[in-house]
C-alpha cells in the first residue's frame, strides 16, 4: 500500500512542458526555442523551471552564452524526443482518419451478397476517399456474425443477428429465394414455379452448415420433402456455378445470382414464397469510426435501391 501511495504522488509533467524541454534541447538556445514555440522567452524559462521542480532534477546547465543538457537531461531528452514524435504521429493519424484522409474500414459480408452489393459500393467509396483501405471479410452467416461481435469487422452485411442482444440489426431489404436455372432450360421462360414441381428435376442444395438451408427447411416443413439432391455443397456461390454448367437446378437467394443476365436465370418460387431479411449488423452500443460510418451510409443507400428492385 505504501508503494501505491508513493506511485500515485509521482509528478505528471504537462505535454507543453515536455515539448518546451525537447525544443530547448534541440535548439540549444532559449531564444531560438521560444521563437520556434511562439512564446516569450520568460514564459519558456518558467516552463523549464517548473519541469525541473516537478522532477527534482536539473535538466540544463545554463551560462550567459550557452545552454546544454546535463547528463540526466541528455538521457531524458532522447526518451522524450521519441515520445513526442509518437504523440505527433498519433495525432496526425487521428486527424487524417477523422477527415477520411487515411485509415481503414473492415466490412464483413455473407458470401451470397458479396458480388451484388460490395463492388459498386467499394468503387464509390474509393472515389470519395481514395486513401482509405477497405478490407472485406467474406464468410458464412455465423462467421460474419462472430467477426462483428469480436471486433474483427467494424460492421457487416448479414441475414442473421436480429435476435442477438450483442448486435444491432438495421434491415436493408427482404430478399426472396428463387430457383436458379440455366438460361436455356424450359423453366427459364416461366414467371413462377411451385415448390412441388421441383420433384421432376435434378437439384443441388447447400449443406446443413449453411443458414440458408435452415431457412428453406423451416419454410417447407409442411410440404412433402424435396427429392434427394444430386449434389450438396457448402456455399451458395458454388450452387450457382453448378447450375451454370447444367448439372442441376438450385434454390438460392436472389442476390446470389449474377448481377447481369447470362447463363443463369432466377425464377420466382411460389406456394410458399420464402424470403430472408438482409441488413447491416454492428456491435450494440459501439460507435463506428468515420471511415466505417461513411462506408455504411453508402451501403445503406445501395441496399435501399436494391430493395426497391427486389420486391
Amino acid at each position: 500500500m505504501q508503494f501505491l501511495h508513493e506511485n500515485a504522488a509521482m509528478p505528471k509533467p504537462s505535454l507543453a512542458d515536455l515539448r518546451a524541454f525537447v525544443t530547448v534541447g534541440e535548439q540549444g538556445s532559449f531564444a531560438a526555442a521560444a521563437q520556434a514555440l511562439h512564446i516569450s522567452q520568460p514564459a519558456l524559462s518558467r516552463r523549464i523551471s517548473h519541469l525541473e521542480d516537478q522532477l527534482g532534477v536539473r535538466l540544463f546547465d545554463r551560462t550567459t552564452r550557452s545552454v546544454a543538457p546535463t547528463l540526466l537531461g541528455r538521457r531524458f531528452l532522447e526518451q522524450m524526443r521519441g515520445l513526442l514524435q509518437e504523440v505527433d504521429r498519433s495525432v496526425t493519424e487521428l486527424h487524417d482518419s477523422a477527415q477520411l484522409e487515411s485509415g481503414d474500414v473492415t466490412v464483413g459480408c455473407v458470401f451470397s451478397a458479396v458480388h451484388h452489393f460490395l463492388p459498386s459500393v467499394i468503387r464509390e467509396f474509393r472515389r470519395l476517399h481514395p486513401r482509405v483501405l477497405v478490407r472485406i471479410i467474406e464468410e458464412g452467416a455465423d462467421e460474419v456474425l462472430e467477426a462483428v461481435k469480436h471486433g474483427e469487422a467494424d460492421f457487416a452485411l448479414n441475414y442473421i443477428g436480429m435476435q442477438d442482444p450483442e448486435v444491432e440489426f438495421t434491415p436493408l431489404l427482404k430478399e426472396p429465394y428463387v430457383l436458379a436455372v440455366p438460361a436455356g432450360h424450359p423453366l427459364a421462360r416461366r414467371r413462377s414455379v411451385r415448390w412441388e414441381e421441383l420433384a421432376g428435376f435434378p437439384l443441388a442444395r447447400v449443406s446443413n452448415a449453411s443458414r440458408n438451408r435452415l431457412f428453406i427447411d423451416q419454410a417447407l416443413a409442411d410440404l412433402p420433402p424435396l427429392p434427394r439432391p444430386v449434389c450438396e455443397v457448402r456455399h451458395v456461390s458454388t450452387l450457382v456455378g453448378l447450375v451454370e454448367i447444367g448439372l442441376a437446378l438450385a434454390v438460392v437467394p436472389r442476390l446470389a445470382l449474377p448481377p447481369r443476365p447470362g447463363a443463369v436465370r432466377g425464377v420466382k418460387l411460389d406456394q410458399p414464397a420464402v424470403t430472408r431479411t438482409v441488413g447491416i449488423i454492428r456491435r450494440t452500443g459501439r460507435s463506428l469510426s468515420p471511415a466505417a460510418e461513411a462506408f455504411s451510409r453508402l451501403l445503406l443507400q445501395a441496399g435501399r435501391a436494391t430493395g426497391g428492385a427486389t420486391r
